[in-house]
């Protein structure tokens, strides 16, 4: 019954009440359901039309509290008479029969007089007493004007049994029962305080979170109002402030139904009523009576869990739940013996804040990698935590404590270092396992300390260990030969002897020595593949789990940058989202060098400085270098002195010289010098680079050019011959066929020799490194061009290249680098024609021939007719001939017109 249909009957009766003919109307229904509310309603339009009205209430028996019912109604009693007459007779019990038949008679009486509305709350917690008194006045109110509304509880006809029995005797009695409000009466209720429309657009929403429960549907609806600014515009949003109302019902629902409600809030999840029989200790049919109770009221869902979102969270912080903590360790226990999940029971440990049984440190343990499989980093560390804290047995402290670094690792590694001492000495005393220590070992190397990760490593080695040792050591050992050469080759057996070690284990240690090999004989392809396969096998970045970084890095000295992105994103994906900042950092770092390379300098430095601000330097440690390696390169690149010698004052850790990413370093300051113009600085740099990669078996040209570096810092001292020479050695090296670097040669060649000389091998120069899309690179070659064509005084070509230079440094944000190098006459962007609108570059090649296009590219990079004829192997007269019909389609004038018409990659690389 809708609420509206009860108060309307219950004013019918009242309007009998008053013709004489006694009425007495109980009103049930679940809790919450505004029963109370109800009688209020009806007492409200009583007293309008000047019916005498008395409410009164029982208590719950042990709660202080007002009288009970006819202790209220002795109050309410007029006579003063009576009043002294009853205390007299009975003074030390007011609730004898005598006291509370005087009290009935007296109501009567005073009816004649004024009709009475007698209302009494929560009947069903009245004692022995008043249960009589209110029959007594159920059977003498049939012929008097008098109405009582009795309100009781749903499930009250079970305990109180023959007063229900009592009742349904009397034919003057009627039953309203509540159900919780459907939709329409939740709309309705909405409709009080909101607009129609907005009413009707949220009653699914409110319904589903309340269950038609009026009283948590009216919090609902005022949580709403406070929550937003323009509520009728925002969804539903069921917080905290509206989930107190379904813990005010389930409180006076009494302690069963409250205590029901709090096993299913703590055990989660859809719950058998035998667990929540066994966790509170309550026989099944009355945990299925309650669950009952609580679904009629709207409370739980069909599935039988709480239907609002936060009445979790609210019922188990409810400061009256004293026993919280007993209940979640009796929950560990029983879902412990029912078999269920580590990470499942940890949760109740760790809100029990115990765990003293010997069963419970495992599983805490294994919790730990469970949620830290799920992303659950903090929850991987509480558990962690109490392990710890409760776990008196020195091995598996040190097994708890490693596990600990781990997890702290992916938020960030200065974490590990409070933990570093405790895990050493763990080692020595042969608490640490062999598998534990050289996870151990490379997160000292991490951190520079060397000495004690080589002691970890070599007293490993040195002793009987089994084939998975053995593999994880090999494989570690050599992943830091990669990452640290100058530090493990201090301590380790040569390469070839542990290659020969990892083909026998069949480990993944030759995957990677592979690639590096196959990068060193300048097979970038195939050393591509192996990286991928690695990567592909395992997409885990933590440090320990495999040599990802430095299959990542294979990529990048391959030239191989797309797939070094994808998989760079592919395997850091889930750093952002699940709160780890290493491997965000670590993402940000390698993708700012992957940027730099493809020339898109701006952001480059972006993310290079992003991976420094989400981790410090003592957290990155001797790895720092490589970021600022990048901001270094790139402030230099784009003409940013003074920038790059912000980042060259940072410290460096004292391990720093002896990591691969040292190398990165040197070039960069060796960039940075010869970009100032200080070409001896640059030059020591370049040489001490090369030295290093020599002694580490590293002198590849993906990590650093460093012979090319030289010949330009030669050249800049007027050692021509050296510069060669140099250029030579570089020409033979393994991967000097890729366009980075034979385009770069070619550039440097062309400062050996004269300016006529000098253009040809700065346009093949040019060609190289736009088709490879390498704009850094060929600003350089462009600018030399430039040059060129200015003291040949071709001012025409001269003009076409300094267009493209300053296209081309606006997309790598260097204008400062071009703004100083290229002569007065160019040094400004004005030279570069107007922007050319989209739909024009379309018309160009919808236009134009596929021949007559060849032939007008080929003439905006400056060739001539004959040159055009040479290279597409057709005669002078039909490159006339195409660009007399390509002038006439674009509606230009010549040459000097036709770059402006064409696609920006393609203008004035002359």
């Amino acid at each position: 019954m809708e609420r509206t249909e009860a108060l309307q009957l219950l004013e019918q009766l009242l309007d009998e009440a008053l013709d004489g003919t006694g009425q007495v109307v109980s009103i049930t229904g679940p809790t919450g359901s505004g029963k109370t509310e109800l009688a209020n309603q009806l007492a409200t339009r009583a007293g309008d039309q000047g019916i005498r009205v008395v409410q009164t209430y029982a208590s719950r028996a042990g709660v202080v509290a007002a009288p009970g019912i006819f202790g209220q109604l002795l109050e309410a009693c007029t006579s003063s008479v009576l009043l002294r007459r009853l205390t007299m007779a009975a003074p030390a019990d007011i609730r004898s029969p005598q006291f509370i038949l005087g009290i009935c008679h007296e109501l009567l009486r005073s009816a004649a007089r004024t009709p009475l509305l007698l209302i009494a709350d929560d009947v069903h917690l009245a004692d022995a007493d008043s249960f009589q008194g209110l029959l007594y006045l159920i059977r003498h109110v049939r012929t008097a004007p008098v109405m009582l509304v009795l309100v009781v509880s749903e499930y009250s006809q079970q305990t109180i049994p023959l007063f229900h029995a009592e009742l349904f005797r009397e034919p003057h009695h009627r039953q309203i029962h509540l159900q919780p409000l459907s939709e329409a009466g939740v709309t309705g209720v909405l409709a009080d305080r909101l607009d129609e429309a907005t009413a009707r657009r949220l009653a699914p929403a409110t319904l589903a979170a309340s269950g038609g429960n009026p009283l948590v549907v009216r919090a609902l609806v005022e949580e709403h109002l406070t929550q937003f600014t323009e509520p009728d515009k925002e969804p539903l949003s069921p917080g905290e402030a509206s989930a107190t109302a379904v813990l005010a019902c389930l409180h006076h629902s009494g302690q069963p139904c409250l205590e029901v409600a709090r096993a299913i809030a703590l055990l989660g999840g859809r719950v058998a009523p035998e667990l929540i029989s066994r966790l509170v200790s309550m026989p099944r049919f009355l945990v299925e009576r309650y669950t009952t109770e609580l679904s009629e009221a709207g409370l739980l869902g069909p599935d039988g869990m709480l239907r609002h979102p936060a009445a979790h969270c609210v019922i188990l912080s409810d400061p009256d739940f004293d026993d919280a903590a007993e209940l979640h360790h009796r929950a560990a226990e029983l879902l412990h013996s029912e078999g269920e999940t580590a990470l499942r029971i940890a949760e109740h440990l760790i809100a029990a804040d115990r765990a003293g049984r010997h069963w419970q440190i495992p599983v805490l343990r294994q919790a730990a990698e469970d949620a830290l499989e799920e992303g659950k980093a903090d929850m991987s560390l509480q558990c962690l935590d109490l392990a710890l804290r409760d776990c008196p047995e020195s091995r598996e402290r040190a097994l708890i404590t490693a596990a600990k670094v781990r997890v702290e690792w992916r938020m960030n590694p200065a974490r590990a270092l409070s933990h570093f001492a405790g895990l050493l000495s763990a080692f020595e005393q042969g608490h640490l396992p062999d598998l534990e220590a050289i996870m151990l070992a490379r997160a000292l190397m991490w951190h520079g300390r060397e000495g004690e990760a080589a002691a970890i490593l070599t007293t490993i080695g040195s002793r009987a260990h089994t084939a998975e040792v053995r593999e994880a050591l090999i494989s570690t050992e050599y992943s830091l030969s990669r990452t640290h050469p100058g530090a493990v080759a201090v301590w380790r057996e040569a390469p070839a002897q542990l290659r020969l070690q990892g083909d026998e284990l069949g480990a993944a240690v030759p995957t990677e020595a592979g690639i590096w090999s196959l990068l060193q004989e300048g097979d970038h392809a195939a050393s591509s593949r192996r990286a991928e396969e690695l990567l592909r096998a395992d997409l885990a970045p933590d440090y320990w789990r495999g040599p990802h970084a430095n299959a990542l890095c294979a990529l990048l000295y391959a030239h191989e940058l797309k797939r070094a992105e994808y998989w760079t994103t592919r395997i850091y994906q889930d750093g952002e989202p699940e709160g780890f900042r290493t491997w965000q950092a670590v993402q940000s770092v390698i993708l700012s060098e992957i940027a730099r390379r493809r020339g898109d300098l701006p952001e480059a430095a972006r993310l290079a400085e992003e991976g420094l601000c989400l981790m410090g330097p003592r957290a990155w440690g001797p790895q720092i270098v490589l970021p600022l390696a990048t901001l270094i390169s790139t402030a230099a690149a784009t003409g940013h002195g003074r920038v790059a010698e912000q980042w060259l004052s940072c410290p460096l850790p004292e391990l720093v010289p002896k990591t691969r990413y040292y190398l990165h370093y040197l070039e960069a300051v060796g960039q940075y010098h010869l970009a100032e113009g200080r070409h001896l600085l640059a030059l020591r740099n370049f040489l001490a680079c090369g030295r290093q990669m020599k002694r580490w078996g590293m002198d590849l040209p993906g990590i650093a050019s460093w012979r090319l570096g030289v010949a330009e810092a030669l050249l800049g001292l007027g050692q021509t011959e050296r510069a060669v020479k140099m250029l030579d050695e570089q020409a033979e090296q393994p991967g000097a066929q890729y366009p980075r670097v034979n385009g770069r040669v070619l550039r440097l060649r062309a400062a050996t020799v004269k300016p006529r000389q000098a253009v040809a091998l700065l346009r093949e120069s040019a060609d190289l490194l736009d088709r490879d899309q390498l704009p850094v690179e060929l600003l350089s070659t462009l600018i030399d061009l430039n040059r060129c064509y200015a003291e040949l005084g071709d001012s025409h070509r001269a003009r076409f290249t300094a267009r493209r230079i300053w296209q081309i440094a606006a997309q790598c944000g260097a204008e400062a680098l071009v703004r100083r190098s290229l002569l007065p006459e160019f040094a400004a962007p004005g030279v570069v024609a107007g922007a050319v609108s989209r739909a024009a570059e379309d018309d160009v090649y919808t236009v134009l021939s596929d021949a007559e296009l060849r032939v007008a590219e080929l003439a905006v990079r400056g060739h001539t007719n004959r040159e055009i004829a040479a290279r597409l192997y057709i005669t002078v007269s039909t490159v006339e001939q195409h660009l007399t019909r390509v002038y006439r389609k674009l509606r230009v004038g010549g040459r000097a017109d036709l770059q402006s018409r064409l696609d920006p990659k393609l203008r004035g690389t002359a």
